[in-house]
């Protein structure tokens, strides 16, 4: 009998980063019907491929849970590991954005499940990092996965009117921009002090971008304005986004593939809606062919990843995460 790992056994929880990257693509079609008048049935397709997604890997993940409740365990105590738990919980932040069109109510329920859990999971993370001595050389970039994603509440909370609800999103918001700071600066300097990442990894590197994408759709929900504050995280996420644009290439090139890329499609789609959006207000040549050109890159990378993601897992070469 092979003793080969089952594909439950091996599952990362890492592969929610997935169902953000559609739903962020998703997203981004919607405002480029917004501003070119696209199709918006691109936008409705991603959405529900989305959505299929999550409930698809929910239920696997839960089979996995009542099987093989060690190994998550130890993914969930591992430095790294643990980080990509919060893809699933983005996810349920996220999905809702979705959603709200044809259930509000669901939409809401979903949100507020997600705030809590994201700001439970946030609280939990830092603690554990304050408490134990963390080594220099493992900041990665899936480090600033549980606390910036704090930032996605207020991106779908910002459409929501209920009582409150604008002290909720900015509650989180301020928590997500400040840690982005902190954290950015961290990563970086291991970067800069340490042994470069293993070669498989380092188009993770593009999480980094993730942060102020997120800061500035927050910031121009919560404001109403597209000031000079959000154009300065616009600009200077796209500069960020231009030092790391090298590592997507190396997805091809570095081998086994590695379901922890996924990490990387949100921020390029989060990226992109931030450009979409900053082009809707000036509709300036350069923002649209930029805005153009990133919309083209991020839906080439997310189909290239869901096409190898799914011969993977046919071919039963599916590797885990780390």
């Amino acid at each position: 009998m092979s003793s080969r790992p089952s594909f439950l056994q091996f599952l990362p929880v890492s592969l929610f980063g997935g169902v953000m990257g559609l739903c962020g693509l998703s997203f981004a079609w919607r405002i480029a019907h917004e501003v070119w008048q696209v199709p918006i049935v691109i936008s409705e397709i991603l959405g529900l491929t989305a959505l299929i997604a999550f409930i698809s890997l929910t239920i696997t993940y839960g089979v996995k849970c009542t099987r093989y409740m060690s190994l998550i365990k130890t993914e969930f105590n591992h430095p790294t590991s643990i980080c990509f738990f919060a893809t699933f919980i983005v996810s349920i932040l996220l999905l809702p954005g979705i959603l709200l069109n044809y259930s509000p109510e669901l939409a809401l329920g979903m949100w507020a499940t997600g705030a809590i859990l994201m700001f439970g999971f946030a609280w939990f993370v830092l603690k554990k990092w304050m408490d134990h001595q963390q080594d220099p050389g493992s900041a990665v970039p899936a480090w600033v996965l549980p606390v910036v994603g704090t930032l996605d509440v207020p991106i779908i909370g910002n459409r929501f009117s209920f009582p409150g609800s604008r002290e909720i999103c900015l509650l989180f918001f301020g928590i997500g921009l400040l840690f982005a700071v902190i954290l950015l600066v961290v990563i970086i300097s291991r970067l800069m002090f340490q042994p470069p990442l293993p070669e498989p990894v380092q188009p993770t590197l593009l999480i980094l971008t993730g942060p102020f994408a997120l800061a500035f759709n927050s910031y121009i929900g919560l404001s109403g304005t597209m000031d000079i504050t959000a154009a300065v995280f616009l600009y200077f996420n796209l500069f960020l986004l231009l030092l790391l644009a090298s590592k997507i290439i190396l997805i091809p090139k570095s081998c086994p593939f590695r379901v922890s890329w996924w990490s990387v499609s949100f921020p390029l789609a989060a990226t992109t809606i931030a450009t979409l959006n900053y082009t809707k207000h000036s509709m300036a040549i350069g923002h649209q062919l930029v805005a153009g050109l990133l919309l083209a890159v991020t839906s080439f990378v997310i189909v290239y990843l869901l096409i190898l993601t799914i011969t993977k897992i046919v071919k039963g070469t599916f590797v885990p995460a780390s």
